[in-house]
């Protein structure tokens, strides 16, 4: 990789993988490796899946990318499941190319849209790597630390009954930007109670609330999108990574009551990779992967297992503080040497996340994982610990 600006802020351990299948990698001498991350958690139904391959390649003999003046009808199938799935019923979609860019360009619809100053989101949420929503300027946003509050139910964290809720300027705030769950990495879910508090009081006051579903929706949490599990009904949702399975594909969902207020305001937005039609075909065939294989039921039943697997080693040693998780989205939090457990796994042939600054491992394998592979790392990581 001498040729390579290797920028990510991770390094690399490995440089010769050439094949995979599902949550397995393989390099040129046929090693293989368990991948439990989904790649940067984004294969949701498997490294190769071969019904995804089929729609690339069927499509990619008849048209990938179209211009600004110029379409074609899948745009409008895909669009069509996405709202279904998302509840925003009779609103529309625009397909784009990353999680950051669906996230930066629905918070422009709410700019464009919203007359109060502010946006509200939490001091734990992650947006992406550019844009308005990553740089949190001051005097356009409120950050709300939910993680510290003197609120009585400790367990739950903020509850919306503490002085540091009730000092929340909402006649100031226009927006929530909700993250359900992912909290930068670390999975850390805040309560149903301040959750609703929370969208009652900006729907009150005729606000925009917009779900970043990046990491947390396409079925990661057992449920389709991860704002699903508060049983409230976001105004725009932005979604990616799962979306495509590896390929680049995002979108992001409007509701019709902010579209109708959108053809009041001059708004325009436009790059090189727009709603091209070979994303929005993929994006609909892991859509329709998830409904024919039942996989939010298999993610929601995996990940009970899973999790329970690890809280009875949790209670088995004193090295692991606490499991945290919704459906195949866990975070292991150890109490030292998460670095070293990480290294271990690797050289035991399983990639897990190692979140930056924590003693935090995150799990996150593809929806398709099968029960045995599970097993198999659920037994190496408790011989690991002990």
């Amino acid at each position: 990789m001498k040729n390579i600006l290797w920028s990510t802020g991770h390094d690399i351990k490995f440089n010769d993988i050439i094949n995979s299948d599902n949550c397995y990698l393989f390099d040129s001498k046929g090693n293989r490796l368990t991948d439990l991350e989904s790649g940067v958690w984004c294969t949701s139904v498997g490294h190769n899946n071969k019904r995804v391959n089929n729609i690339i390649t069927t499509q990619i003999n008849r048209i990938t990318h179209t211009g600004f003046c110029y379409s074609n009808p899948q745009l409008d199938v895909t669009a069509h499941k996405i709202l279904e799935i998302t509840g925003v019923k009779d609103g529309k979609c625009e397909f784009l190319c990353s999680g950051s860019e669906a996230v930066e360009y629905g918070m422009r619809i709410a700019r464009t849209i919203s007359s109060k100053p502010l946006a509200l989101t939490f001091s734990d949420s992650y947006f992406g790597a550019y844009g308005d929503a990553a740089n949190r300027a001051n005097k356009k946003w409120h950050i709300f630390n939910w993680l510290e509050c003197n609120c009585k139910d400790s367990e739950k964290r903020c509850l919306g009954e503490c002085e540091s809720f009730r000092n929340i300027p909402f006649d100031k705030i226009g927006i929530f930007l909700f993250e359900p769950g992912s909290s930068s990495g670390l999975v850390r879910f805040p309560s149903t109670e301040l959750i609703k508090k929370i969208y009652n009081k900006i729907k009150q006051n005729d606000g925009i609330v917009m779900a970043n579903e990046i990491t947390t929706g396409i079925g990661r949490t057992g449920k389709w999108f991860g704002y699903q599990h508060y049983n409230i009904q976001p105004d725009i949702v932005a979604m990616g990574k799962g979306l495509g399975n590896g390929y680049p594909v995002s979108a992001t969902a409007v509701s019709k009551q902010l579209t109708n207020k959108l053809s009041q305001h001059p708004f325009h937005y436009s790059q090189s990779h727009q709603n091209d039609p070979l994303g929005a075909f993929v994006a609909s065939e892991v859509i329709d992967i998830i409904f024919d294989d039942c996989l939010l039921e298999k993610c929601s039943q995996l990940g009970i297992y899973l999790k329970e697997k690890l809280q009875e080693m949790k209670n088995e040693t004193s090295l692991l503080k606490e499991i945290r998780g919704r459906g195949l989205m866990l975070a292991i939090e150890l109490k030292e040497n998460a670095q070293q457990v990480c290294d271990e796994l690797l050289e035991k042939g399983f990639i897990v996340a190692k979140r930056p600054n924590s003693e935090v491992l995150r799990l996150d394998p593809a929806l398709t994982i099968e029960k045995s592979t599970l097993d198999l790392f659920i037994n190496v990581f408790k011989d690991l610990i002990k």
